[in-house]
């Protein structure tokens, strides 16, 4: 027995094989009586002043008797996810133990779970997910129901999730932004019809509303990244529902909407605004750094743009509290549409083969998603950065949706601190948080208030069939690789000539029809019915 146990010893020596720190149960603090050490790569923020004096990051460090040192990635998501994937593609032996943001969806993670690159977590979350159980709980959702939307193809989780529920951000992404004081000025009330709609952006083209002398109006802009969201979404619903990937539900079936007959209908008309000069053609090219500096320019030129918000404008412009959502167009034949998508859980943690306590890494992702510090990843320090609404306080949201008020928020979001981390990683952000902040009528910054009080129309006319957080098999998966992004791309590029004329509607609609077929779009779509049925029929 003794000549077998120096046998393992020498053995670990040889291996490096570390023995793993003693942990305390879960749920308890700290994590373990001994400092454990834990590199974490983070997106370099530019609203985080410095991640090591961090208040958020002194905070985790003493409760959890944790050291943590950060490796700044890229904050372009594609710049980042290309800069782990060189790190992979060498080995991974510069990979910190912990990473940290948006890295790509499950068919991303997937594949860097199966290089060996990043451990699953699945067995973890069977034994040891006491905080993110504890905040679902808060909610009434469940540990069981959440875990679905991350569980991969292999039966494995490969990191730790982030539930950012928002009420809002669920009915943004077919949403237009309109300047609500030059609607006052023109004596004009929120288009309803198409043709209402196309009025209003000719009176802010003709009618000087920001009263400088100058025909300097910019009646409609986005920017690339969101023509294939707002811009088409939005200006698409009054003649057909459109969603992420061009698709609409119809009974249970899966529809692709971009080579229809609506969608032909509302090429042409979004084509006439653009001819008529109603359309920035920058937005179809600009990246928001131009567009955030058009939006920002004195005096105001922009009457309305295809985003969820105006956060775009700087956190001490009081613009930023002046535009409002207009309500889903009613299109020439009756349709009117808006869009609601569900929150879903994603991984916003991944743990990596360097890390030598990926169980003690789980729980302080775990700790991430309590209530305290998923509070304090959003909106900071209770009675510092919130304070607990007043019994008589009124919601930003409560006509909307009807949450009561939770907090008053004093601190801006999106602005350089040092508070806290953002909603970059793992937390448990429950809705009745992020629609439950009080009405602060002193907040002359916060865009939140406008947006509240604007959302009714666009609430009632919502899709109430999204297609969503559907997890593929392998086999789906490889269809949907082969597939999506090449449909995807050529539906953006088309819909962008289409509208500026490069390409005519009516004489190309056939060929352009036809493409898909040559495409695969029989076999895509195939594969998406398949996983729906198999997850919601």
């Amino acid at each position: 027995m003794r000549k077998l146990l120096c046998v393992l010893i020498v053995c670990c020596l040889m291996f490096g094989t570390a023995y793993a720190a003693e942990l305390n149960a879960p749920g308890t603090l700290p994590i373990s009586s001994e400092t454990i050490h834990f590199t974490i790569g983070v997106p370099n923020l530019g609203t985080v002043e410095d991640w090591e004096t961090n208040e958020q990051t002194l905070k985790l460090e003493k409760d959890l008797n944790v050291d943590l040192d950060f490796v700044l990635l890229p904050n372009d998501k594609n710049e980042r996810i290309q800069k782990l994937e060189l790190m992979f593609m060498a080995g991974g032996d510069d990979l910190p133990d912990i990473i940290m943001g948006d890295n790509g969806d499950l068919s991303n993670i997937v594949r860097y779970g199966e290089m060996g690159m990043i451990l699953p977590t699945t067995e973890y979350y069977k034994n040891e997910a006491y905080w993110t159980t504890d905040t679902l709980t808060e909610g009434g959702m469940t540990l069981e129901d959440e875990l679905r939307y991350v569980t991969c193809y292999d039966g494995e989780i490969y990191g730790v999730m982030q539930y950012n529920g928002s009420p809002n951000n669920c009915y943004s992404e077919s949403r237009v932004m309109v300047y609500e004081p030059w609607l006052k000025q023109l004596g004009m009330e929120k288009p309803v019809t198409t043709d209402d709609f196309a009025e209003m952006l000719r009176a802010f083209r003709d009618k000087d509303p920001n009263g400088n002398g100058e025909a300097d109006e910019i009646p409609l802009m986005s920017y690339s990244d969101y023509i294939q969201r707002n811009f088409i979404r939005f200006l698409m619903s009054p003649f057909i529902y459109t969603q992420e990937n061009y698709f609409n539900w119809n009974e249970g079936t899966i529809e692709f909407v971009a080579n229809t007959p609506q969608w032909k209908e509302g090429l042409k008309w979004i084509h006439s605004l653009y001819e008529e000069g109603l359309i920035l053609p920058m937005s179809f090219t600009q990246d928001r750094n131009s567009y955030t500096a058009i939006l920002s320019e004195e005096p105001e030129k922009v009457g309305a743009f295809a985003m969820y918000s105006a956060s775009n404008l700087g956190a001490t412009d009081a613009r930023r509290a002046d535009y409002i959502c207009l309500d889903p167009l009613l299109g020439p034949e009756g349709v009117r549409n808006g869009i609601y998508m569900p929150r879903i859980p994603t991984i916003r943690m991944m743990i990596t083969k360097n890390c030598k306590e990926p169980e003690a890494a789980f729980r302080l992702g775990d700790y991430l998603c309590s209530q305290v510090m998923s509070l304090w990843t959003r909106y900071g320090e209770e009675n510092v950065d919130w304070f607990p609404a007043a019994e008589d306080a009124s919601g930003v949201y409560e006509d909307s949706f009807g949450y009561k008020a939770f907090f008053t928020v004093v601190t801006s979001w999106g602005v350089l601190q040092n508070k806290w981390w953002g909603v970059d990683t793992p937390c448990i952000i429950l809705d009745k948080w992020s629609a439950g902040q009080a009405k602060n009528e002193a907040d002359i910054y916060n865009h939140t208030f406008p947006i509240g009080r604007s959302m009714k129309k666009t609430v009632e006319y919502a899709n109430k069939h999204p297609i969503t957080g559907l997890v593929f098999t392998e086999e789906e998966q490889e269809v949907i690789t082969e597939y999506q992004a090449t449909i995807n791309d050529y539906v953006l590029q088309s819909f962008s000539e289409f509208v500026t004329g490069i390409k005519n509607v009516d004489t190309d609609w056939d060929a352009y029809v036809e493409e898909f077929n040559r495409m695969g779009l029989s076999e895509y779509m195939g594969a998406v019915q398949s996983c729906y049925d198999r997850m919601y029929k």
